[in-house]
């Protein structure tokens, strides 16, 4: 089968408490306004990039389990493709208990061992015709770089999330595997820690040396793409936020999927503002992500939003930003 993005990784299943008037203290305890439970992890991307159009391959798999059977049960319905996910026999377990509070969040999570996604791209890069491969988190592994360069010699396109991890750019595996990606997608707090950098500007400046396009999440504030010499803007919609978690991954999934339509950079950013920001009006983000209607409705509605923020575009070897042609 003909994939144009696939996705290697395992499940997540989120339990998000929602409308906490503070985190508790030990000792103590508080009582939400609301409780949801909903897939998470790369299935907030995964699920993003089938409501917009993609043929998306989930490689992962599934146990015997309570949490597993939910989420089996949660992605037929969706209408995910299950082709590449195995079933396991013993349980496999994957959960996070998300804590959102004032537009932050904090996360409890427990897993069992799981099929290795370097191996799951392996497999079905060999197995599948695909035009894109996505990973929802830095994998720094000694394997990656020569299936970076295979995905290279066959014309299939590279992109990578962050998430928290404890490596930096001091790293020579690191900066060897950011090389070979066509696009790195961090948020603003994960560039920093990457870079070491006290700013994101800083922390681009360092990023945009290994990476052909640059994308830098930063919530409220929108998010900015580097291609070549130019930089690009596009903020989020003032919306009444309920939980964040999962923004970023709808983010991804919005923008990769103008990219491979052929948009231009400012677009990607615009379409995965939008559906980040929408995102967020309800828990989870693979619950609340947008199909292509309402996607094309916030754009035309929000039109005035990106037309007094044009986007903008900055010489790469200056920090003045001037009007994009």
């Amino acid at each position: 089968m003909d994939y144009d993005v696939l996705v290697p990784g395992n499940y997540f299943c989120d339990v998000i408490f929602t409308g906490m008037p503070s985190f508790p203290e030990l000792g103590t305890e508080i009582w939400c306004q609301d409780l949801h439970v909903v897939p998470g992890g790369m299935l907030n991307t995964v699920v993003a990039m089938k409501r917009l159009g993609l043929r998306v391959g989930w490689a992962g798999a599934l146990g015997g389990d309570f949490f597993s059977r939910f989420i089996r049960e949660w992605a037929m319905e969706e209408g995910l493709c299950l082709d590449l996910v195995s079933q396991a026999d013993a349980p496999l377990r994957r959960v996070t208990v998300a804590l959102p509070l004032h537009s932050e969040r904090a996360f409890v999570s427990f897993v069992d061992p799981a099929p290795d996604p370097v191996e799951l791209a392996q497999r079905h890069l060999k197995e599948q015709r695909i035009r894109h491969l996505h990973f929802s988190g830095l994998v720094v592994d000694g394997r990656l770089p020569d299936l970076l360069r295979e995905c290279k010699a066959g014309a299939v396109e590279v992109s990578m999330d962050c998430q928290h991890r404890e490596q930096t750019l001091e790293d020579p595996l690191l900066r060897e595997i950011l090389g070979l990606l066509d696009l790195f997608m961090p948020n603003a707090v994960e560039a920093r820690r990457l870079t070491g950098r006290a700013d994101v500007d800083g922390a681009a400046r360092d990023l945009r040396g290994f990476v052909p396009t640059l994308v830098i999440k930063e919530g409220e504030r929108g998010a900015r793409c580097w291609r070549g010499e130019n930089c690009y803007h596009a903020p989020a919609l003032p919306v009444t936020v309920a939980d964040t978690t999962g923004a970023g991954d709808v983010f991804n999934a919005a923008f990769i999927a103008a990219h491979l339509a052929g948009a231009d950079p400012l677009v990607c950013l615009q379409h995965g503002t939008v559906a980040g920001s929408l995102s967020t009006q309800m828990a989870g983000g693979a619950n609340s992500a947008p199909d292509p209607a309402a996607l094309q409705k916030a754009l035309v509605l929000h039109r005035e939003l990106f037309v007094a923020s044009p986007g903008r575009a900055i010489s790469q070897n200056s920090d003045e930003f001037v009007d994009r042609p």
